[in-house]
């Protein structure tokens, strides 16, 4: 989360300088994270043959954290929280935005396939809705949670509401991977204000590095046991990638972002990802795109759209 593995600090720091950045520059930043995100669903998924879901998820956010801090250390003094307030709700915002999401990510996928989680986490955007009207961030409209119905009854209906059982395949694989979105959405929420504030880049590392102890202490038995030279090298460049890409860069760029569009647009940028999971899966690991699956997707689109529509009309 590119010709160099990570960008400098230099080349950053012009790039968030610069307050009157085309639109081409922003669009270009989240068709990228989109594009490491949904290859990231089949990476990991690679990765979690050889490594435990516990064991990747801190080696995942820890390596994240360690080149983002690498790489904020020339500015940190200007550009560090100063107050201890604000790291103490940096912290609390990365148990949401980071640890619990990353640990019900990367356990959810490790119990389902691919494709269910890339369309599952589709309903960010409308659960980030949810939760801005339940906090009074936004006002409620009938239009509003009309948007929320219908996203929320296609990610029920890819769950097999219809047809509810615990013992199905996928069914606590995909409870995971709702309850990462749920927490994404809520640290989405709460964090706005504070993310504004601060340099992108600098509040990227401090969230990694925060959700990082959370992780580690999670998958502390699971990494004491771990032997890294089991692992095949096929494996770890997989995991170098995802460290990379749609960790570090893709983090990044979404908060850069952030700061140049509104948030509903960044957000609407994620129906990129099923495409591209789901390509990759039935390719490359001979899964089967449902009807069931398909019909899911449609439902947690238009209900973005229709939130987009209810939007504009505030």
């Amino acid at each position: 989360m590119e010709k160099s593995l990570a960008p400098s600090a230099t080349n950053l720091e012009t790039v968030e300088t610069s307050a009157s950045d085309p639109k081409t520059k922003v669009y270009l930043a989240l068709l990228s994270v989109q594009i490491f995100f949904g290859i990231h669903y089949f990476a990991a998924k690679e990765v979690l043959k050889e490594i435990p879901a516990p064991t990747w998820a801190s080696l995942r956010v820890t390596l994240g954290a360690i080149v983002m801090l690498l790489l904020v250390l020339p500015r940190a003094k200007k550009s560090f929280p100063r107050s201890l307030k604000d790291f103490g709700l940096i912290f609390i915002y990365a148990v949401f935005g980071v640890a619990i999401n990353q640990i019900c990510f990367t356990e959810g996928l490790a119990r389902t396939i691919p494709i269910h989680s890339s369309i599952i986490n589709t309903v960010i955007p409308i659960t980030t809705l949810l939760f801005a009207i339940l906090l009074k961030k936004e006002k409620f409209s009938s239009a509003k949670a009309l948007s929320i119905i219908v996203s929320l009854t296609g990610v029920l209906y890819l769950l097999q509401i219809d047809k509810f059982s615990l013992s199905s395949e996928y069914i606590f694989g995909d409870l995971l991977t709702l309850t990462n979105a749920l927490s994404f959405s809520f640290f989405l929420v709460i964090s706005k204000e504070i993310v504004m504030r601060y340099d992108p880049f600098v509040i990227t590392a401090i969230l990694l590095a925060c959700g990082s102890t959370v992780i580690t202490g999670y998958g502390s038995s699971s990494l004491l046991v771990f032997e890294p030279s089991k692992v095949s090298s096929y494996v770890w460049a997989w995991g170098a990638f995802i460290v990379i890409f749609p960790t570090v860069l893709a983090y990044f760029f979404n908060y850069w972002a952030l700061k140049r569009v509104e948030s509903s647009f960044v957000a609407f940028f994620i129906y990129i990802q099923p495409p591209i999971a789901a390509t990759l899966s039935v390719i490359f690991r001979g899964e089967e795109l449902t009807l069931r699956m398909v019909i899911s997707a449609i439902l947690i689109f238009i209900g973005s759209l229709l939130s987009v529509r209810a939007r504009r009309l505030d």
